[in-house]
């Protein structure tokens, strides 16, 4: 019997559908994470997927199915991220004034997990991303940024141990 990923190689549409029934919600709330623009978010995932598609011989060689699309969406929102960069004339350390403004201003949930999320750094932030919003193993989020999984955990350990501190500052 085949593996998913050969399947996938191979064009089968079924495999795809697989795929994606396993896996879009996760991409979806990961990229909607990383853009906080629900409309971006299932943009940017539809591209990964066509990506997928379009490079589908490669995945003969890929254990993981799952995190290697985790791998095309993080390239997807890189991508995004510099296309909006270069439209972008707000200075980064206004934009954090702002996000920590809207910290202290009382915000909803919402408003206040990303104003968190972005006192972490890059890395870390990445790393908290793909395991909550995404719901990826430490292998997973391991395979999917390149790093070793022993690292990915780590990143996760200190990451969320800063947000506990920050969160007993913000409510003493």
């Amino acid at each position: 019997m085949q593996t998913l990923s050969e399947r996938l190689a191979s064009g089968e549409e079924r495999a795809f559908a697989e795929l994606y029934d396993a896996c879009a919600d996760r991409l979806f709330a990961f990229a909607s994470a990383r853009t906080e623009s629900p409309d971006l978010a299932a943009d940017v995932v539809q591209s990964a997927f066509l990506r997928l598609v379009k490079s589908r011989r490669r995945l003969r060689a890929v254990e993981s199915p799952v995190a290697y699309l985790f791998q095309i969406l993080r390239n997807e929102l890189s991508r995004h991220s510099a296309r909006q960069a270069s439209h972008r004339h707000q200075p980064l350390d206004e934009a954090l004034d702002a996000v920590d403004s809207r910290w202290r201003d009382g915000v909803d949930d919402a408003d206040a997990a990303a104003a968190l999320l972005a006192r972490l750094d890059p890395a870390s932030r990445e790393v908290v991303e793909l395991k909550l919003f995404a719901g990826l193993t430490f292998e997973e989020v391991a395979e999917a940024t390149g790093q070793p999984v022993g690292t990915a955990a780590t990143r996760y350990r200190r990451a969320v141990e800063s947000l506990r501190g920050w969160l007993e500052k913000q409510y003493r």
